[in-house]
């Protein structure tokens, strides 16, 4: 399992059992970390 999902699930847990707030920035980082090297790599740099 790699770390952002496992962020994304960590944030699932915190949001229901302790803090709302917590969970969903935990959550958006676990997403940014998943998607942003998909983005990254998407683009393509022309001289």
């Amino acid at each position: 399992m790699t770390f952002s999902i496992l962020l994304i699930l960590i944030g699932i847990v915190l949001a229901l059992l302790v803090s709302y707030v917590l969970g969903i920035i935990v959550i958006v980082v676990g997403l940014a970390l998943l998607l942003l090297p998909r983005l990254g790599a998407g683009r393509t740099t022309r001289a």
